[in-house]
């Protein structure tokens, strides 16, 4: 007896060790402790032709038409190119041999898998893994071919007629189809070996489609950072990495992190008098777009999407694995440009017309203004901090904002739209959308009606800040959780918040299942005293969510998507950042980016891409003029890229003294008032115009292009310059019918 006594507290101990090293489930992640290191296991063999197609003449005419693009199929290596005729260009989905010379893409392949197995992750790719085992097979269809891998670990695995249970063997199946003069391509895939503890976490697909070594001049790479950017391939740049765009931000669920956030699923290459233009039309919200530049270092131009299909993180000698997959497919729509249009603005155009095929955007031009918009954003109340003590303080009351409102229309701006932010519970750390009420220090209830009254009374617009996905309360049991199975939270970066000195703790996010619930509560509100709302704050990103039986980034934008459709049904909405799978139901934009998340350099510029699709279907204005560190220039800016005014103001000054306030009302109501109006002659007429066409006339000058026939020359030089007769003046603009 004492023996047992003894001996059953070690046994425990020894069980529970023994269920640890496995695997625990935990909401919606699979748990794996005591895991020492992970390998990363590339199984390259040393065929190399397998990835590269001799030459064009290698691919064979598969009879397949559309337009002005063929498909063509070399079979050698179970590839494909598209010859687009009307360019006399033939895009090739692997690098020709040819024209590679001694330059090392020995990764180029079709599909790339990033598996787990076990604890170590090992990467497939359909040449090494599947041509090279002869694994691989090529189907003919009506309109195009499916291109099918099977990818093992090893030759042995694959010559296996019957697997062991640790085999890894995944099958690959990429769709290819012309239709409507445009390619798209689908990729599926399967486990084929049954091993339950193997899965995909990432895809690449079509790495090295269109790549190129050698750069003529205003050849370049489009990617989506910001407003959009073009990477100059005929610039050297021996500094420049590999670059990585999160599709709609990163997911703060996995921590993973990315160079910068794309709005737009969409990413291009130019070459030559040939260009095409991809939009990522399934898996969108798990994709990041990547880029490399041949320099010193790397090998060639390229550009192309991943995806994550399994989120994984490896963490404390811990392995956190989602349960769920995303949605086993994705997909990519090409469309092929030549002559003039193969350029930034002749993608734009070929992008938008997809989303409105699409349903994404609308097809029907917004309704004409006799004046533009202007924006202004307005802050009620925030936190203060003064010599470590915090307190409340009111920056703007309804009585206040109206004051703004009368003193902004008898200067001559009418057509006004009120972003009103932080008039609820918290202020600006505002609290759960569901539980709050306006701020009896702004007015109350009684005081925002009023002000509702006289902006209704005007024809302008009020919009009320409203934060769908967090609060700055515990959600307790309603609450996110990211992989790790903490509550998921973010910490807020806002300008007036730093402004005033003071602290707000993290933000806690809502699980997307109740998301819902939070949009009952404001169709609820039947106070009807707003023209919308604003979707902002935390409504920029886009999370997973590991509570529960967990939900991923992919469905959650589905989700949050059509959360949006029955608020716009009694609600104006103004969208805050403008992710794309949010704006089909949007009135307005505000905070689209002007800019770029890299800077700006010989080979590295952006360029108006979102602008070029948005213009005349939606309002939307930059960020605030008076957060600019140049005012001027940022102005310039919302003229060239069609941008209405947006300035962020407070009726009472944040120090209590207004001298160099850049958000005190007083300090720069003349200056927006005099750009207001210069803006309005300049675009009111064309608002709801098509900008068809955006380029540099010199270093410093460029201009912007309406189906109207209207030309803006904006000149960001020091000098006057002189442009087909007509003369721009520095640091100023022009238009030209």
């Amino acid at each position: 007896m004492k023996l047992i006594k003894t001996t059953l507290p070690a046994v425990i101990l020894i069980i529970l060790l023994l269920l640890s090293s496995c695997g625990r489930e935990s909401a919606g992640i699979i748990i794996k402790n005591n895991v020492a290191a992970r390998n990363t296991i590339t199984s390259a063999g040393e065929d190399r032709s397998c990835h590269f197609p001799e030459n064009r003449e290698s691919f064979v005419n598969s009879g397949v038409s559309s337009g002005f693009i063929e498909l063509r199929l070399d079979e050698k290596t179970n590839s494909f190119g598209i010859f687009d005729s009307s360019a006399e260009t033939l895009w090739t989905a692997l690098p020709l041999k040819t024209e590679m010379g001694s330059v090392n893409a020995s990764d180029s392949s079709i599909i790339t898998l990033k598996v787990s197995g076990g604890t170590d992750t090992y990467i497939l790719n359909s040449q090494d893994n599947s041509v090279a085992y002869g694994t691989a097979a090529m189907k003919k269809t009506d309109n195009g071919c499916v291109l099918s891998y099977d990818m093992f670990t090893s030759p042995e695995i694959a010559s296996k007629k019957t697997y062991s249970p640790d085999d890894i063997g995944f099958r690959a199946d990429v769709s290819v189809t012309l239709t409507d003069g445009s390619v798209r391509v689908g990729c599926k895939w399967e486990n084929l070996t049954g091993n339950s503890d193997a899965f995909i976490e990432s895809i690449d697909l079509l790495n090295y489609f269109g790549a190129y070594i050698n750069s003529e001049k205003n050849n370049f790479l489009f990617v989506p950072d910001g407003c959009g950017a073009v990477i100059n391939t005929a610039v050297f740049d021996e500094s420049f990495e590999a670059l990585s765009f999160a599709v709609y931000g990163n997911d703060p669920a996995t921590g993973a992190e990315y160079s910068g956030s794309a709005a737009i699923p969409s990413f291009g290459i130019k070459r030559g008098n040939a260009a095409f233009a991809t939009l990522i039309e399934k898996g969108d919200a798990v994709s990041v777009i990547n880029a490399d530049k041949a320099t010193g270092v790397t090998t060639c131009n390229r550009v192309w999407p991943s995806f994550t299909i399994t989120p994984v993180s490896y963490k404390n000698n811990t392995l956190y694995i989602s349960k769920n997959q995303t949605a086993g497919e994705v997909g990519l729509c090409y469309r092929f440009l030549s002559g003039v249009n193969a350029s930034y603005s002749g993608m734009a155009s070929a992008v938008r017309e997809q989303l409105i095929r699409n349903g994404v955007l609308s097809s029907q031009k917004g309704k004409a203004t006799d004046d533009i918009p202007f924006f202004v954003t307005l802050t009620g109340m925030g936190k203060k901090s003064v010599a470590s003590l915090e307190y409340m303080s009111v920056l703007t009351d309804f009585d206040e904002a109206q004051d703004m409102l009368v003193r902004m229309k008898n200067k001559g701006i009418n057509n006004i739209n009120v972003r009103y932010r932080a008039a609820k519970t918290g202020g600006i750390d505002a609290v759960d959308v569901r539980n709050s009420r306006y701020l009896s220090k702004l007015g109350g209830s009684r005081g925002f009606a009023s002000l509702y009254e006289y902006i209704s009374s005007q024809n302008m617009g009020l919009f009320v800040d409203t934060d769908l996905l967090s609060s700055s309360k515990d959600l307790k049991r309603n609450a996110a959780a990211d992989i790790y199975g903490e509550k998921l939270s973010f910490n807020v970066h806002d300008s007036i918040i730093q402004s005033m000195g003071s602290s707000v703790k993290p933000r806690c996010l809502r699980k997307v299942s109740e998301i819902k619930n939070a949009v009952i509560s404001i169709l609820s509100d039947s106070s009807g005293n707003r023209t919308g709302i604003c979707l902002s704050n935390s409504d920029g990103m886009l999370y997973s969510d590991f509570s529960q039986g967990g939900i991923l980034r992919e469905q959650a934008s589905d989700i949050i998507a059509d959360t949006i459709s029955p608020l716009s049904t009694s609600n104006k909405v103004m969208i805050d950042g403008g992710n794309f799978y949010k704006l089909k139901n949007a009135d307005s934009i505000i905070n689209l980016p002007l800019g770029t998340n890299i800077a700006k350099s010989g080979a590295y510029t952006p360029v108006p891409f979102l602008q070029l699709i948005l213009h005349g279907i939606s309002d939307y204005s930059g960020t605030p003029v008076n957060e600019a560190e140049n005012i001027n220039e940022e102005m310039l800016r919302c003229i060239e890229y069609g941008a209405c005014p947006h300035y962020k103001w407070n009726y009472t000054p944040i120090s209590g003294v207004g001298e160099n306030d850049i958000y005190y009302y007083d300090n720069t109501i003349n200056s927006a008032v005099e750009f207001y109006i210069r803006a309005n002659l300049a675009l009111s007429d064309i608002m709801k115009a098509r900008m068809t066409d955006h380029y540099k006339v010199s270093d410093g000058v460029y201009c912007t292009e309406f189906d109207t026939g209207a030309m803006i020359y904006v000149n960001y030089t020091d000098k006057d310059v002189s442009v087909k007769g007509i003369v721009v003046e520095s640091g100023d603009f022009l238009r030209v019918n």
